[in-house]
């Protein structure tokens, strides 16, 4: 079973990818509902296997490997924040996994993308503050837009382009100057 859509024809895969590349966005934004750290990490590692299988069915091998050590990531964090103690050595040996992990499925520059977006926000989770951290963010959701653009990833361009959006007003909400200071 097949369909076309802007001139090209996709398969049954395709619509699996693209359903769990949206259980990946809902999970995600389920995330940003929680409060407490480790249940927002539990939320995104579920959802970043949601995002592995989504590559895996678009055969996009770049954005399963940099997922998949994105999933470690995110377990790791958690039994870090649930544990106390935060490694310093660690964002550095994530960040190596993703530079193997790009040379191993390098299939063409669009391949480093993913690679270059996962470090980048490797390193900023570890080393950033909250308002640092959104505008990595923005520009790491950006790579991971033109990648799922290139790979022909509609719902995994949507929720990159949802979680722009929802970062730019998170800093524009962070930047903003209170109009009364000291009951003025």
């Amino acid at each position: 079973m097949t369909f076309e859509l802007f001139g090209q024809e996709f398969g049954v895969f395709y619509l699996i990818s693209q359903i769990f590349a949206l259980a990946a966005l809902i999970l995600s934004l389920c995330a940003y509902q929680k409060k407490k750290k480790v249940q927002i990490l539990n939320y995104t590692v579920v959802s970043a296997i949601c995002s592995v299988l989504h590559y895996l069915f678009l055969e996009a091998w770049s954005g399963v490997a940099t997922k998949g050590v994105g999933v470690i990531r995110n377990i790791f964090a958690a039994y870090e924040t649930h544990n106390h103690k935060v490694s310093k050595l660690a964002p550095f040996i994530f960040v190596l996994f993703y530079i193997v992990m790009g040379f191993l499925t390098y299939q063409s520059p669009a391949s480093l993308l993913p690679v270059l977006a996962a470090s980048i926000y490797t390193l900023g989770i570890y080393f950033l503050d909250a308002r640092r951290l959104r505008y990595i963010a923005v520009l790491t959701s950006g790579l991971w837009l033109v990648y799922g653009i290139i790979v022909f990833s509609i719902m995994g361009a949507v929720a990159e382009t949802i979680f722009i959006v929802n970062d730019l007003v998170a800093i524009y909400r962070y930047r903003r100057k209170p109009r009364y200071r000291n009951g003025k």
